[in-house]
């Protein structure tokens, strides 16, 4: 049955509509609803599929959005996946923070490090809403055929996105740090918030790159065994979670101020 003439609906009303169908739709079809064929109608007719509500293109076309190319641009926007990413950063840590006490602070950090990203990273590979915010965001900023100004609010959308990012998972490396005792090398970093910075960017390119490649090549990208656990056993690691802990391995030290104890002294 379809619903009422859209007539009656405010522009936000619509337009809340319009971009919850385009947003399913993405994360239903992924790649290949965010490409030329997300238009208007391709939406309207996913609208009334699924929810039984007729929406057509005066309602929305000029009144909203002036362009389909500007629609398009508005629902990747409206798609974009960053909120979320930082509860799902933080929840598996936490979890496995309570479950290494006791442990010495890089042994901790390596257990943290092999579980949490690997829960964390499954996470984005199974979420079809940002393999397609991964894909879609760079091939539009990056064409030169699309629409300059489209472009630029992409580029911009991106660029905040990942500030937004950036901002959350530092904000949550710097309490974790403290508590378990470790911090920047401060032979490396000019200080402890570039070091962070450039971690949390590392990170963040280093599980888009293993999202896409999963994607399309799972056993490229398998898990591995290594030889971490505490007597030396095989223990099993993802792609992205072995190497974000070389990351953690090159950039990272044993906090002197919190354990004094685990840090060599000056020469005699």
């Amino acid at each position: 049955m379809t619903d009422h003439p859209t007539s009656r609906r405010s522009r936000s009303e619509l337009r809340e509509l319009v971009m919850d169908a385009a947003i399913d739709l993405i994360r239903r079809e992924g790649l290949g609803a965010v490409s030329t064929t997300l238009t208007y109608q391709r939406v309207f007719d996913h609208l009334e599929e699924t929810r039984g509500i007729r929406v057509t293109r005066a309602s929305v076309h000029e009144r909203i959005w002036n362009s389909q190319e500007e629609f398009r641009t508005a629902a990747l926007i409206e798609a974009r996946p960053w909120a979320t990413s930082a509860e799902v950063t933080v929840e598996p840590a936490l979890a496995v923070f309570a479950e290494t006490e006791g442990m010495d602070p890089l042994n901790r950090m390596r257990e943290m490090t092999r579980i949490a990203a690997s829960v964390t990273q499954l996470s984005a590979d199974e979420d079809p809403l940002y393999y397609s915010w991964v894909g879609m965001t760079m091939a539009m900023a990056k064409d030169p055929a699309a629409d300059p100004t489209e472009r630029a609010t992409l580029e911009q959308a991106v660029a905040e996105s990942y500030a937004e990012i950036t901002a959350s998972v530092m904000d949550v490396l710097r309490v974790l740090s403290v508590a378990i005792g470790v911090r920047p090398r401060a032979d490396l970093f000019h200080s402890a918030e570039d070091g962070w910075r450039l971690l949390v960017k590392l990170g963040t390119a280093l599980s888009e790159g293993s999202t896409v490649r999963t994607r399309f090549d799972p056993e490229e990208m398998p898990d591995v065994y290594l030889r971490t656990g505490p007597n030396g056993e095989l223990q099993k690691w993802s792609a992205f979670a072995a190497g974000y802990w070389a990351l953690l391995q090159t950039f990272l030290e044993v906090d002197p101020e919190t354990h004094p104890d685990l840090v060599d002294g000056p020469e005699s």
